[in-house]
């Protein structure tokens, strides 16, 4: 199974103070962790700011590298014009997503994904994908 893991719970996974941790560790029990993993620049990017205010730098890299080395980083500047079907998701969503929420979304389709795995509660909104999540 394709699934794409959102910053909120890779940090939460990471951040052992998180109010989500736990619920990161019975996904991981479950077996989160043994389907395709995905994630997307904007999902590094966000991580790296996040961890970076939160600890050193050293723990920033090397969770950077873990994340690199076991999911499979999608490019979504190459699916074309990316970021004009992502104002449209926006605004088919009346802006109660986040532009980075519709660009996940927008990133999922492009890669024939359906399953996501969050604890943004924004994601109930969003129509044929399947939100995992403890």
């Amino acid at each position: 199974m394709k699934v794409f893991l959102d910053s909120s719970f890779l940090i939460a996974y990471v951040l052992e103070i998180d109010s989500n941790y736990n619920k990161t560790i019975e996904l991981e029990k479950q077996g989160i962790f043994d389907n395709e993993c995905y994630i997307s620049n904007l999902i590094v990017n966000e991580i790296v700011t996040v961890l970076g205010k939160k600890g050193t730098l050293k723990d920033v890299v090397n969770n950077y590298n873990t994340f690199k080395d076991n999911f499979k980083i999608l490019n979504e500047y190459e699916i074309a014009n990316f970021n004009d079907k992502v104002m449209n998701s926006y605004k088919n969503h009346n802006t109660k997503l986040s532009f980075t929420d519709c660009a996940i979304l927008e990133t999922m389709k492009a890669n024939d994904i359906e399953n996501l795995v969050s604890f943004d509660k924004e994601f109930k909104r969003a129509k044929n994908i399947n939100l995992i999540k403890e």
